[in-house]
This record gives C-alpha cells, sequence and structure tokens, in this order.
C-alpha cells in the first residue's frame, strides 16, 4: 500500500487518488478500443461515444459522492463540487452518468447503445476494477473490522509526491476509523484489521468479466443488439455494491435496517434487472 499526497506547487491534495484513476481509466479505454476495432465497431463513433461517456462519468462520480456521503458539505457551499481538493468520487456514480452521456450520444447519432455497451463493457469493469486496486493502495473506501484471515491493517501517514516526504500531521480515513471506535490507541502507526473491501469488489469486477465475456461470446454472432450484456453488467454490479455496503465502515447516511440510501437504490435496480433478465430469456425460448 502506497497513500500519497500530491504537492503540485500551487495546490496540496492530501491522499490523492488521481493517478491511480488515471492508470484505471486508460486500461478501460485502451481494451474497449481493442474490441470495437476487433469486432467492426467504427472508431469515430467510439471516439465521440467514449469522450462524452468519460466527462459525464467524472461530473456523475463526483455529484454522487456529495449525494450519498457529504450532503450537508455540498448544501453548504455548493462551490466545493468544483475544488480539487474536496471531497471524492463514486464508482457508481461514475457508472450512471457514463451510461447516461452514451445513451444520449448514442440516441443523436443513431447508434445503437447496446451494441457498443457490449463492445465496451469489459474494459468499463476492468477500469472499475483497478479503480477499487487504487483505493486499497490508498487506504480509502475500508470495510469494518475483521479477525479473519483477509483483515488487512492500512497506514496512518501518506507521503509527499515529488519529495517522498512523510506526512505525520494528517492521519488516513481508515486510522481515524479505528481511532474513533477504540480500535488503536493514539500511538499506533497503523489502523485495526479491516476487511479490504476495495479488494472484494476488485474481485467481483473480475468475475463480472468472465460472465460478460462469456455471454458476449454466445450472443455476439447472433445478437449484436442485445440489452443482456448492460443488464448483466450493471445489475450485477449493483447487487455486488449493495452486498459490500454491509461491511464498509465508511459507510453513511443509514436510514433503516442498516441499510443506506444508496443501497436501497442498489438493491432495487439489481431486483429490476434479474426481472428483466428472467423475461428476456423467457421470449428468446418462446421464440425458438
Amino acid at each position: 500500500m502506497f497513500p500519497f499526497h500530491l504537492d503540485t506547487g500551487f495546490s496540496e491534495m492530501y491522499f490523492y487518488e488521481g493517478m491511480y484513476f488515471l492508470i484505471a481509466i486508460l486500461l478501460g479505454i485502451f481494451w474497449a478500443y481493442k474490441r470495437v476495432k476487433k469486432y467492426g465497431g467504427k472508431i469515430d463513433e467510439f471516439e465521440g461515444l467514449i469522450t462524452w461517456s468519460l466527462i459525464a462519468a467524472l461530473l456523475g462520480a463526483r455529484l454522487s459522492h456529495y449525494m450519498f456521503w457529504q450532503p450537508e458539505a455540498f448544501f453548504s457551499n455548493p462551490l466545493v463540487f468544483f475544488t480539487p481538493t474536496g471531497a471524492g468520487t463514486s464508482i457508481t456514480g461514475g457508472l450512471v452518468g457514463g451510461i447516461l452521456a452514451g445513451y444520449i450520444y448514442a440516441k443523436k447519432h443513431n447508434m445503437n447503445f447496446w451494441k457498443y455497451f457490449s463492445l465496451l463493457s469489459p474494459g468499463i469493469l476492468l477500469g472499475q476494477a483497478v479503480g477499487r486496486l487504487g483505493c486499497f493502495f490508498n487506504g480509502d473506501a475500508y470495510g469494518t473490522a475483521t479477525n479473519s484471515f483477509f483483515g488487512t491493517e492500512f497506514p496512518r501517514y501518506g507521503t509527499w509526491l515529488p519529495s517522498f516526504e512523510l506526512e505525520t500531521g494528517v492521519s488516513s480515513p481508515a486510522w481515524r476509523y479505528s481511532f474513533e471506535n477504540g480500535l488503536v490507541d493514539q500511538a499506533s502507526t497503523m489502523s485495526a484489521a479491516l476487511h479490504p473491501t476495495q479488494l472484494y469488489e476488485m474481485f467481483g469486477d473480475l468475475v463480472l468479466i468472465g460472465v460478460v465475456i462469456y455471454i458476449f461470446n454466445k450472443t455476439w454472432h447472433t445478437d449484436k443488439k442485445s440489452p443482456l450484456i448492460f443488464f448483466v453488467h450493471t445489475g450485477g454490479y449493483a447487487l455486488l455494491r449493495f452486498a459490500l455496503e454491509f461491511i464498509r465502515g465508511d459507510k453513511e447516511g443509514i436510514i433503516f435496517w442498516d441499510m443506506t440510501g444508496l443501497q436501497f437504490v442498489l438493491l432495487g435496480y439489481g431486483i429490476f434487472t434479474i426481472v428483466y433478465a428472467a423475461r428476456y430469456f423467457s421470449k428468446k425460448i418462446n421464440a425458438y
């Protein structure tokens, strides 16, 4: 793990994740490009689609964070949305924003959205997985305390880049969570053993990649306009994230049943995708 702060000379960003997210985005786009080229998609259409989807994903990720995690900070000062040193981003919000922009762009340019999403889906999931690996290295999106084999201790302090000096004046969110819950004392330099929910989610994304590729290989040559991969991807991720929220140490906005507002949205959407996929298969079977 390597949590770091970035000193640009004119701005200081603590526990900066931008580098990890940039790597995730570039890897996802590269694989998506390769798939579009291999399976007969139009590169110019792909470039326009991915550009607008990426812009909307970044905005959606930021907005979702403030909606579900820090609404009071946003409503007290809406301009915090635009500050680079403000709060983080939400993968869920980024996915929603990117999908909405991609759908609008596809409609406007007479493209089949389902076809392009089927091509881009593995790359998007790869980006999600690498992004969560970045969260693990940075020590955020951590889980609750655990005595299991998977328990991971996260560093209390980050390192300044480019000077590589240790910053001992600011403690990591994982350490603060541990300290506030009486799991470590003031002298500790590591958090308590916490669930590495970042890695759990990364593994779930990789499993979804395998499922999506399997479905793609089975359906692409006979049904390029199928929305099935879209609902498997988004519904699968919604249910994965819904389950992991129960052991997230940083979740906020609990409504009832120890569930957050985000979890209710994820559960509802996940159930919808299951019902849709069942009906889709039923229609396909009856058609034959």
